[in-house]
């Protein structure tokens, strides 16, 4: 089956060449089916586990055992947020109306509207990734840098601070307010009504989810301020902990260039664009696969119990072209420190003084699909 079959990929003076489109994703084909019952499955259990840990903060009497609740509500939120993601993209079950259902579920205890989510993602973020629109972690030049006013520096400055103490006020501040809850002027006329009805909807949880919180001192020996504390305020701001870390580090690398421009997907695989960021299995499964992210920019079909074992796949047929980090905190601490302003014509990472930290990104192209033949040569 080609799916079993390494690649090596050929390199040119200017660009190291990788397989055709055509190839790749025949290669992967056989990981695209979604399975309906292990994407129910993991939806019941986060929401349980979610649930759980709501009941525990309001519930349990030690406050440093409401406080690990609270951190567990977070961290569900997020793993929530990672399969409305997958349900967005249509591949958590086979139901086009199921997969819809779930993705807006998966997102309300985010917070995250879902019209504005999928435009922003699947109409933006997917179709020129890493140039051509703000998206998230999009880097300032130093001369873009240096027009901002000082305030704005100085928040830039604080995102991307070497300690990542920023990262969720980032998320908080430049992507969710802006892009994922409120319909603003950038969105098409063609969206803007169902978004205004899913704003409503996320409105309409949080007032709920709040007053119910609030009314913790009538059924629960919790007070008002710690259950809105812990059971909501806290688990936000975890969730876009996470969120915040997993958009830079799956788009920000040395090797990994950005562009002002659209960018063409044609020359530049969407593989050489984002990171597959490697951790031990136990955390990848926590995650779901999260983090296997070149694979999900090749082929938005398959689904997260898939994707570890496709970006292998990946990684074989690209050879080097494949940008694979095994994660560290040392990698993420020089990650931080180097990747702040960037250089677009230079292709490289600058610091806010303009000194370059990182050597020029290598660009690469997809061979032609009539030489495909010619340039994937299998290794015994």
């Amino acid at each position: 089956m080609a799916g079993s079959a390494e690649f090596s990929a050929v390199q040119t003076a200017e660009y190291s060449e990788t397989p055709s489109r055509e190839a790749i994703r025949r290669a992967l084909a056989p990981y695209t089916p979604a399975n309906a019952w292990i994407g129910l499955e993991h939806f019941l259990l986060d929401y349980a586990v979610y649930g759980a840990a709501i009941l525990g903060v309001l519930f349990l009497e030690p406050l440093w055992l409401k406080f690990l609740c609270s951190l567990a509500a977070g961290i569900k939120i997020s793993n929530l947020g990672t399969l409305g993601h997958d349900a967005a993209h249509g591949n958590l079950t086979q139901s086009a109306r199921a997969n819809k259902l779930l993705a807006i579920l998966c997102f309300l205890p985010g917070l995250n509207n879902y019209r504005l989510w999928t435009y922003d993602h699947h109409h933006l973020h997917h179709t020129s990734t890493n140039g051509g629109h703000p998206d998230a972690w999009t880097p300032f030049s130093k001369e873009e840098f240096d027009q901002l006013p000082r305030f704005r520096q100085l928040r830039e400055r604080f995102y991307r601070s070497g300690w990542g103490l920023g990262m969720a006020f980032y998320y908080i501040i430049e992507r969710w307010w802006k892009v994922k809850v409120f319909p603003r002027a950038f969105l098409p006329a063609r969206h803007r009504a169902s978004a205004w009805r899913h704003f409503a909807l996320v409105m309409t949880y949080l007032v709920a989810f709040t007053a119910l919180l609030a009314a913790a001192p009538l059924y629960s020996n919790t007070g008002s301020v710690t259950a809105i504390l812990l059971g909501l305020v806290f688990p936000f701001y975890i969730w876009k902990v996470f969120f915040s870390f997993t958009s830079f580090v799956q788009h920000t690398h040395a090797r990994i260039p950005w562009y002002r421009e659209i960018v063409n997907h044609k020359k530049q695989p969407q593989e050489t664009v984002s990171l597959h960021l490697q951790f031990p299995g136990w955390i990848e499964s926590l995650s779901h696969n999260v983090y296997n992210h070149p694979v999900h920019h090749v082929s938005m079909r398959i689904p997260f119990h898939q994707q570890a074992k496709a970006q292998r796949l990946l990684n074989q047929m690209v050879g080097s072209a494949a940008v694979v980090q095994p994660f560290s905190f040392s990698w993420l601490g020089e990650t931080l420190r180097n990747c702040r302003l960037y250089d677009y014509e230079a292709k490289r990472w600058l610091d806010f003084e303009g000194r370059p930290t990182t050597a020029r990104a290598v660009e690469r192209r997809a061979v032609p699909r009539d030489a495909s033949n010619s340039v994937l040569a299998p290794q015994n």
